[in-house]
């Protein structure tokens, strides 16, 4: 007992001590790697150097954060590959994957992400331009890409510029969706800007993407608007009614903005044959400048009825203008799937009806015909509202009671 007691004592005081004195190392590091040297130097010509060395003020994560590899944070344009990344601690080495070409200007970036052994993340990348020969070209890309259906800048999206010869110069796009591709040399290019969802540098089926041919040197900025895109052709999905005077139609592909289909090009046969003639076919942006237009007129009335009172006039509606290439959204609408249909009668419940667009263009420019049958659901229940209690008389006497 008394042997035990004794190492009870002992282990409280250890933990006693050990609570009451800082880790050891001292404070816990929660800065985050920083870039000290990176060879050579930026602008530098004639370089001889077998790789480009960046060296941070501690030890590098091997396997960047999570499951990354370091090849994942490191971009040489032009590419032949994902580059050969060699990790010394605090001191990384990268080099194209079959070795730097003699006479050629290199982009070497560094992505933001790095992690040091403690997992705090690199937030601000880095990157050195250099040619292996006398000269550097001046023209660059430059631009911003846009994830289009969201209609806002997509970050971290990765440009690819693809000369005639199948040269593959690559750049990332910043928090905002600015990029810049080169330097390059004078000649025509195919620009393209990937969401890589799964950062394999590559486009997958799925990922959104845009391309545009551009002649370098480059003649104001680039826009790019990413979006997944197929060669399929647009066809009805489903129909259904928005209201007694409308149906709000679906289409299992994007059309497009340029050429939205026009209400001619819809027809509504009932079961008995009949012809219900579509007045209006209004796409998203058009159906919400439609409710604009009914709340500005209402504000207008009531401003109206306002100032032959003599009271305070109300606000007008704000106005949202959308800003051009180079602003926080793109200058050109998103393509959209769903269209309104504004009709001549109110269809009948629980009918049977056949809805036909001649012509309905993709955003893969197909255009093609095709039809839904729908029904009309069943008319609502009416609401039945309770008879109302009638009110209790409070100036009345109440009758005296029989003896």
């Amino acid at each position: 007992m008394r042997r035990g007691l004794s190492a009870g004592v002992v282990l409280a005081v250890s933990l006693a001590c050990a609570s009451a004195s800082p880790p050891p190392g001292g404070p816990e590091d929660r800065e985050p790697p920083r870039l000290v040297a990176l060879s050579p130097d930026s602008n530098a010509v004639n370089v001889r150097e077998r790789n480009v060395t960046f060296r941070f003020d501690e030890t590098i994560n091997d396997r960047g954060s999570g499951s990354q590899e370091l090849d994942r944070y490191f971009l040489v344009s032009p590419s032949d590959g994902n580059p050969r990344v060699s990790w010394h601690r605090s001191r990384i080495e990268v080099r194209p994957r079959n070795g730097f070409r003699a006479n050629t200007a290199y982009t070497v970036t560094l992505l933001p992400g790095l992690t040091d052994l403690r997992g705090n993340s690199a937030r601000a990348g880095a990157s050195v331009v250099f040619s292996t020969g006398a000269t550097i070209p001046p023209d660059r890309i430059d631009g911003v890409v846009f994830d289009w259906i969201a209609e806002r800048p997509a970050a971290r999206a990765l440009i690819e510029a693809i000369t005639p010869d199948s040269v593959r110069y690559l750049a990332q796009s910043d928090s905002v969706g600015r990029f810049t591709v080169g330097p390059l040399p004078p000649g025509s290019y195919l620009v393209r800007a990937i969401i890589d969802a799964n950062s394999n540098r590559a486009l997958d089926r799925a990922e959104a993407f845009d391309t545009a041919r551009v002649v370098a040197p480059q003649a104001g900025g680039l826009e790019l608007r990413t979006i997944a895109r197929d060669t399929l052709p647009a066809r009805i999905s489903s129909v259904a009614l928005s209201d007694s005077l409308s149906l709000r139609v679906t289409f299992d592909r994007y059309l497009d903005p340029d050429q939205p289909p026009p209400a001619t090009a819809f027809r509504l046969v009932a079961s008995d044959s009949t012809v219900i003639p579509v007045l209006a076919a209004l796409s998203p942006r058009a159906e919400q400048a439609e409710v604009s237009a009914r709340q500005q007129a209402t504000v207008d009335s009531l401003r109206r009825v306002d100032s032959l009172a003599g009271k305070p006039l109300l606000p007008k509606l704000a106005v949202v203008e959308r800003r051009s290439a180079g602003g926080s959204s793109p200058s050109a609408p998103p393509p959209y799937t769903t269209v309104l249909l504004r009709i001549a009668r109110p269809l009948a419940p629980i009918t049977t009806h056949r809805l036909r667009v001649s012509s309905a263009r993709s955003l893969s420019k197909r255009e093609e015909a095709s039809e839904r049958t729908f029904t009309t659901p069943r008319a609502p229940a009416p609401v039945r509202v309770p008879a109302p209690v009638p009110a209790l008389d409070s100036t009345r006497v109440p009758a005296a009671s029989p003896p």
